[in-house]
């Protein structure tokens, strides 16, 4: 078969990319059709078989500019526009003011265009997108609805840090040995805001109706450790089998721990994510397994979900930025005097306190280039981190808390000890 990146289609290869825009119209006038006709009982402007056709006028509307001029392709668009336009303006007589699937029928002919051109695979993934989009119409609405004036304000926040913020930072090395990069900083800065960000707003979608097993899970892609802290509190005012479901929270969430590890060593440092790869998912099913164990013992009882702070916070970003540049200039200067023995020191001392800014500044440093340094500083880190929450557990849980806790952390501790003697010979 021909190349479908080419420009000029042989009739094999032009056969083909029409019958990818088809599917593309079929899809997203599958997902119209049903929207207005079955779930909103409206009449629609278009339904499966115009997208389809208009997916096709797009591709061939490509086709014909290609060897008449651009001006084909052009007077197409203007024309759908103007039949989109004269739709729109009887449909709002009516009173429907929506604007969507006469936007998505623009977009679907620009696909067509765009398959023929040879941009499959962006086109594909521009129709899924809006599929889903378009699908998710009842879910967004009611998120949307449980958001409160400081979280859209945190939202807007976090566009600046990321969007305004980090192109204007210096790329350039600076500080004792050249260790800080403000870009390089602000880039983590986003990274770790944009993993609690999305726990967090996976807790507004899921609300009340979780469980604290996936109230667990969801706490700890936001924080493990405010999440041991506020139930360990809670487990106070428990007694009995709840008592047990609130070490079931509490271990999800250090279970959950251990893949957002792997996730932030997978996007600065690839090799140290192979290295690391198959040691978190034996932790991780280990980690699980106990928090399903104690799950089974606990009858079913219940416990008030844990709440979580929005993470998007401009004072807390930098009060991170400066954490990070001290872990990364201690982990240089015990590295420097120290070899080894030092960054282990390091990463059992910092591993307690902020899992995040040592798991990056080991990732960015790289060590030896098996990765074999690395790997074991990052599990000695996340040993230190599960002994702290233990501690916290000890300090501010009732003492029926502690005995599931201990078995739970216990099966923890000790498969991260097996995983890093077993898989350094890997």
């Amino acid at each position: 078969m021909d190349d479908l990146t080419t420009i000029s289609p042989e009739p094999l290869s032009f056969l083909v990319r029409m019958l990818i825009a088809l599917g593309i119209g079929f899809l997203i006038g599958l997902e119209r059709e049903f929207a207005k006709r079955v779930v909103d009982k409206e009449q629609q402007f278009a339904g499966v078989r115009t997208y389809t056709i208009i997916a096709l006028f797009g591709l061939l509307s490509a086709f014909l500019a290609e060897r008449h001029g651009e001006w084909v392709y052009i007077a197409a668009l203007l024309g759908l526009m103007g039949l989109v336009i004269a739709t729109y303006a009887f449909t709002a007589k009516a009173g429907s003011f929506g604007i969507t699937t006469e936007l998505v029928a623009i977009l679907t002919f620009l696909l067509g265009g765009l398959v023929f051109e040879g941009f499959i695979l962006l086109a594909v993934i521009v129709a899924v997108i809006t599929t889903v989009l378009l699908s998710l119409k009842l879910p967004l609405h009611a998120f949307i609805t449980t958001l409160t004036a400081q979280e859209i304000r945190a939202f807007i926040q976090f566009v600046i840090i990321s969007a305004l913020v980090l192109p204007f930072l210096p790329e350039e090395n600076f500080g004792p040995g050249d260790v800080w990069n403000f870009r390089e900083i602000w880039t983590m800065v986003i990274l770790v805001t944009g993993i609690s960000l999305a726990g967090y707003l996976l807790s507004k979608v899921l609300g009340a109706k979780k469980g604290t097993l996936l109230a667990g899970v969801v706490g700890g892609m936001v924080s493990s450790t405010a999440v041991t802290l506020s139930f360990s509190r809670r487990s106070k005012e428990q007694s009995g089998a709840a008592v047990l479901l609130v070490a079931v929270g509490i271990i999800a969430a250090t279970a959950t721990l251990y893949p957002r590890i792997l996730l932030e060593v997978w996007v600065v440092n690839r090799s140290l994510f192979w290295q690391l790869l198959f040691p978190i998912i034996f932790i991780t099913v280990v980690a699980f397994g106990m928090a399903f164990l104690v799950h089974r013992r606990s009858n079913h009882a219940v416990v008030e979900e844990v709440p979580l702070t929005n993470p998007l916070n401009f004072l807390v970003a930098l009060q991170f930025g400066a954490i990070y540049m001290a872990v990364q200039w201690l982990v240089a200067l015990a590295s420097e005097h120290f070899d080894a023995q030092g960054i282990y020191a390091a990463s059992l001392v910092f591993g307690a306190t902020d899992m995040d800014a040592i798991t990056l500044t080991i990732a960015r440093k790289g060590l030896d280039p098996e990765g074999r340094q690395a790997m074991n500083a990052i599990l000695l880190a996340t040993l230190s981190n599960t002994v702290m929450k233990f501690i916290i557990v000890a300090i501010f849980g009732s003492r029926a808390l502690l005995r599931p806790i201990a078995f739970g952390f216990g099966a923890i501790f000790l498969a991260t000890v097996v995983a890093m003697l077993a898989f350094r010979f890997i």
